[in-house]
This record gives structure tokens, C-alpha cells and sequence, in this order.
């Protein structure tokens, strides 16, 4: 693995990249009566308030299973109680667990914040992410913790395009995660390659690059699946480069990660990345994430999300209008149908903002908007290369019904990817031996 100081500290973009609304048609419904009744349906919750919560059937001798993971707790043995200060924000030149010397802030989030840090016990880098003192974000960085346990215990050699936790512990209140430092963000490299001139982007991310990303995303997610870990947050921002001159990728950020015995909530993933069935409040599977890698794919050979609207209203009428229309099942089983989807099965809105006059809009597909349509006419084949090819693969990422849509398994094996699975480098290792965990049955 190699960390270029230059393509590490790429700099934030301060603005998302914009597109307009090419493949949806806003439709004002005149009819009194029938505007008043998709109101009336719609009525005045969010989705968010209306969260469908699937519990999986838990067999008892699972439930009854139990591991353990020891967490060094750092504190002042001249004090206890609380921290004086809620939050913990180390400048420059703190050091952290008597080891980890803050370098400079690298990322903050809403649930946490990314430091550059030293080991002066390895003279290595490496990234801290502090979790947020809160109580719900502790119980979030505790859990990407038991995922990270679970993922070195099933790849303690870390052969996996996945993060590697170096140490984690308790301090200030706080859970302190440490992983190895890799490069920007796919999606900081692909928008700092747009300001560059207008083919920077499509002379990297080429078919060849896109074709070792997905590889290796496919690789990572198909073994996460067979561990029973859905990612659940598979995004451009959650893919770093390890390795730009070798096309080596890894994805991060596991605090979303869900096991296949947790309850299934209707209100996760990134709205842009966000499957059809987690937003109609269905069931889901690890395969909620083969469609979020479909979108990054997507994302990455456009310059901008294809699903970047902003309520959920608008993703779904888009995702259906891209690559639509919905199953049968899929509009009859579902619990949120009422909230996003007219009788008819098309999508609408109530009061968009900005938009004038007011009222109830049905979102209709509008021509030459299906991904094949969208991709041929937006990708540079010249630099690109075999875009019928992509085509084929993203197709079936962004296949609606999970019941098609392929696994990372199948996915893995679609014949314009497999020459990138075949030959997929193995993972650089890092020079510093990671932390001793335990976990035990």
C-alpha cells in the first residue's frame, strides 16, 4: 500500500457536483379531487417517522451465543467521574493513549471526526476517528468495533479490500478507533480530477479502473455476506484509494454495518445510494449493497450521483425512471407505498420545495432516461473504452427487484467484470501488526 502525501490531503470540495433533473418530468395534477386523495394519502409524517422495522427469526442457539472484546479504558488515575468537557477535539502535537500523536483533522462527520495521527511506538501513521459523546453515537462506534473484531477474526491476514482496524479503546469519554491511514475518497479524487480539465476523470476512471474497483468492492462485499455483515453505507465518500498507481481500493466506515440477526430498519443507507426496497419499507438483504455499488459506478463515470435528488420522493421516481419500472410485489407488499407512490405505481410529491405553484405532482419518466440511454449519451467512449459492457454490468447492479438483482457472488462473475476478478492484486500489508483482539465463542 502506498499513501501519497500529495492524493491524502487532497482538499474537501466545497460544493457537491449539480445536474439537473434529465430523466424526471414534474406533472401538476389539475383535477381537484384527485390531488386532494394523493394528498390525503401522503398525509403529514415523514419517513423517517413511518420506519418499518423487519425482525428477523432468531434461532436459540444463536440467540444464546456470546463473545467477548477487551477495550483498554485510558484514563487520569488522579480523577474519576466525568469528562469537564463533553467533547474531545485534540489540537495538533496531543497525544492520545499515551502513543498517537494528533498530526492534523483529515474529515468530520455527524457521528465522528478524523484525525492524521503518528505512532510513536511504530513511527507509522495512521487515522484516529474519535466517535461522538453521545449515547446513541457510542452505541454506534461499539458497534463498528464488534465488526471490526468480526472482520479480523475471519481475515486476520487481511487479504480483504476492507479497512483495517489497527487498535480501539475508551478515552474521555469517547470510543477511539484507529485504522491504517489510506488516500482520499473515490469521490475527492474523481472531483479534484474534474477541476484538472475536462477529461482528468474519464482518463483514470476508465473502464479498466472502474472494472478493479468494482472487482474489489465485489470481493470485500461477497465476503462481508458470507460473514452475515450487510455494509449498508456503500457510498463514493466510504471508498479510499490505497494504492492509485495500482488501482487498489478499500472500503471504510463500518458503523452502519448490519448482521443478519439485527432488525432491518427501513431508514439506512445514503438517500442517493439508498435501494428501492429499503425505501418502500421492505425486507433486505446484503444485496442492498450490490445496488449501492451499481450507484458509485455510476456516479463515478457521470461526475455526479444518478440518484442525487433531494427528498425520496424524487430517488425513487428517478431509480424507477433509470431502471424501472417496479414489480408488482414490490408496490402491493409494501408498507410505505401510500407515502411515495400513486395507486398507479408512479411516483409523486406534495409541495416540492422551490418549485411553483404549489401542489401535488406526479413524477413521470421523461425520454431517453433509462441508464442505457443516460450512459450513451454521457460517457466518452473514446476514453472510456467497452461502455456496452459496463452497461451490462451496472444494469444488473441496478436490477429494482432484489429478487433479480444478482448477489456479490453472481455479481462478481458478470463476463465484463470477471477479467478484473481474475486478476485482482493481492492487498498490500501494512508494516505495523494490528492490535491483539479476542473474540470467543
Amino acid at each position: 500500500m502506498h499513501v501519497n502525501p500529495i492524493e491524502e490531503r487532497i482538499p474537501q470540495p466545497v460544493v457537491l457536483p449539480s445536474h439537473a433533473i434529465l430523466v424526471l418530468n414534474r406533472v401538476l395534477v389539475t383535477d381537484e379531487v384527485i390531488a386532494a386523495a394523493l394528498r390525503e394519502r401522503r398525509g403529514t409524517r415523514t419517513l423517517r417517522e413511518n420506519a418499518v422495522f423487519h425482525y428477523p427469526q432468531v434461532p436459540p442457539e444463536v440467540r444464546n451465543r456470546m463473545a467477548a472484546i477487551n477495550l483498554p479504558i485510558f484514563f487520569n488515575p488522579s480523577f474519576n467521574g466525568p469528562e469537564p468537557l463533553r467533547e474531545f477535539s485534540p489540537v495538533p502535537g496531543t497525544v492520545v493513549a499515551n502513543d498517537y500523536v494528533v498530526q492534523e483533522v483529515i474529515g468530520e462527520g455527524a457521528f465522528s471526526a478524523a484525525y492524521r495521527v503518528v505512532s510513536r511506538h511504530h513511527n507509522s501513521a495512521a487515522c484516529m476517528k474519535i466517535v461522538r459523546n453521545d449515547r446513541d453515537y457510542f452505541e454506534t462506534g461499539m458497534s463498528e468495533v464488534r465488526v471490526h473484531t468480526l472482520v479480523h477474526q475471519h481475515d486476520f491476514v487481511h487479504r480483504r479490500y476492507l479497512v483495517r482496524m489497527i487498535d480501539c479503546f475508551y478515552m474521555r469519554e469517547h470510543i477511539i478507533i484507529i485504522t491504517e491511514l489510506l488516500n482520499s475518497s473515490v469521490c475527492v479524487h474523481y472531483m479534484h480530477l474534474d477541476t484538472q480539465g475536462p477529461a482528468r476523470r474519464s482518463e483514470y476512471y476508465n473502464a479498466a479502473t472502474i472494472g478493479a474497483l468494482c472487482a474489489q468492492m465485489l470481493d470485500a462485499l461477497k465476503f462481508l455476506d458470507s460473514i452475515g455483515i450487510a455494509h449498508c453505507d456503500v457510498k463514493s465518500s466510504n471508498i479510499c484509494i490505497a494504492d492509485s498507481d495500482t488501482r487498489q481500493f478499500k472500503l471504510i466506515d463500518l458503523g452502519s454495518a448490519t448482521l443478519r440477526h439485527d432488525v432491518h430498519p427501513s431508514y439506512l443507507q445514503s438517500r442517493w445510494n439508498r435501494a428501492p426496497e429499503v425505501m418502500l419499507g421492505l425486507d433486505w438483504c446484503p444485496k442492498v449493497d450490490v445496488w449501492s455499488l451499481g450507484c458509485v459506478a455510476v456516479e463515478v463515470v457521470l461526475g455526479y450521483s444518478p440518484f442525487q435528488f433531494q427528498s425520496c420522493e424524487l430517488v425513487l421516481a428517478a431509480q424507477i425512471s433509470m431502471c424501472g419500472p417496479l414489480s408488482e410485489w414490490m408496490i402491493d407488499e409494501n408498507s410505505l407505498a401510500h407515502m411515495l407512490l400513486a395507486p398507479t405505481g408512479v411516483a409523486y410529491e406534495i409541495d416540492p420545495p422551490n418549485v411553483e405553484p404549489p401542489g401535488t405532482y406526479l413524477l413521470r419518466s421523461a425520454p431517453n432516461s433509462s441508464l442505457a440511454a443516460v450512459l450513451a449519451a454521457r460517457v466518452n467512449t473514446e476514453n472510456f473504452g467497452d461502455l456496452s459492457g459496463f452497461t451490462s454490468f451496472v444494469t444488473e447492479l441496478l436490477t429494482l427487484d432484489p429478487t433479480h438483482r444478482p448477489s456479490a457472488v453472481d455479481a462478481i462473475q458478470h463476463e465484463w467484470i470477471a477479467p478484473y476478478h481474475r486478476i485482482l492484486p493481492a492487498v498490500a500489508q501494512p508494516d505495523v501488526e494490528p492490535a491483539e483482539e479476542q473474540l470467543c465463542d
